[in-house]
């Protein structure tokens, strides 16, 4: 009997002492969490939906949609999940170091005054944080901010590089196909003849120009693969709203039929003094939002991006050089 009270008087002490251990626990894990600058982001930083940048001159404001980042300052165009990311994990460390001012006219000293950089992160359920960003301190010892709702101001340790200008978010490379998916290409120039390169099977490693006349041949500086690279890494300098271009300034419509049946089909146009790009998919293979929507923008593509595709039949051949009679009796 007394063996027994005393392994009950035991289960006891141990019921009590879990209990302790673990509200420790909980508040040690709490006091940590409050030591950030958005406690909010240790836990729930996929959650975050919205993104508002701004100061004193401009703004941007980064939204989630079906998981794709956009730009509202660039007509919803897509926002670098990668950048918006790094910047989350950035404000994620900040960790609050070192009590600074809580008189608003101080501020401006620690670059938290007008021209403050502003942070507003947004969840589904609103707005959880709203913070101010100012100078980087002496010696790279941290970054001053404040939270909105408070008068205090901190020293944070760490840094972070708010960008305030729609154009640094955007995703500039819009299509990354490799050559060896391509079965083949057909280029319609606006003034010139359609031509057409391409290969059998994935597993070539050559692709053929078709319908080459008698008298001619591929030029010996013909690169044709990496002619047919062009969708690798395809990169743009800016996006804008589709809009019907005028057709007269079209110049050329390349067609890349892949292995998988998907079809790329690329319209260039030379408008305003500027090298434009419009994209229709056909037998789209992916479930991805992003390229659902490659079709809703017309691009600005670099001028060697421009050349690469703006290609001819005859800029590909030449003539077979004809044999004089001593070569030919060789």
């Amino acid at each position: 009997m007394q063996n027994n009270k005393a392994l009950f008087l035991i289960l006891v002490l141990l019921a009590i002492s879990s209990y302790f251990v673990i509200k420790n626990n909980k508040s040690t894990e709490a006091s940590t969490q409050l030591n950030y600058l958005i406690p909010e982001l240790q836990n729930k930083i996929n959650d975050v939906t919205t993104v508002n940048l701004s100061n004193d001159k401009q703004k941007v404001t980064l939204t989630k949609e079906n998981g794709v980042w956009q730009i509202a300052e660039h007509d919803s165009y897509f926002a670098d999940a990668n950048k918006v990311a790094a910047l989350l994990m950035e404000l994620r460390t900040l960790k609050l170091k070192q009590m600074k001012t809580n008189n608003p006219d101080n501020y401006s000293k620690l670059g938290l005054g007008t021209g403050a950089s502003q942070v507003v992160l947004k969840n589904d359920h609103g707005e959880f944080a709203n913070v101010s960003i100012g100078n980087t301190a002496h010696h790279g010892q941290g970054t001053y901010v404040r939270r909105s709702e408070e008068k205090q101001s901190w020293l944070v340790d760490g840094e972070t590089n708010i960008i305030i200008d729609n154009k640094e978010w955007i995703v500039t490379t819009i299509i990354n196909v490799d050559s060896s998916q391509i079965k083949s290409i057909n280029y319609t120039p606006a003034n010139s003849p359609t031509f057409e390169i391409n290969k059998a099977t994935p597993a070539d490693q050559n692709f053929l120009l078709k319908n080459i006349p008698e008298n001619m041949q591929l030029k010996a500086d013909t690169d044709l693969a990496l002619i047919a690279n062009g969708l690798q890494k395809f990169t743009i300098d800016s996006a804008e709203v589709k809009t019907e271009l005028p057709p007269e300034t079209k110049t050329m419509t390349v067609n890349y039929q892949l292995f998988s049946g998907m079809n790329y089909q690329l319209d260039l146009y030379n408008y305003n003094e500027k090298n434009r790009l419009t994209i229709t998919i056909d037998n789209e293979d992916s479930d991805s939002g992003f390229v659902k929507k490659l079709e809703n923008w017309h691009y600005i593509i670099p001028k060697f991006k421009y050349d690469a595709l703006n290609k001819s039949f005859f800029d590909l051949i030449e003539e077979i050089p004809v044999k004089t009679d001593k070569e030919n009796n060789n």
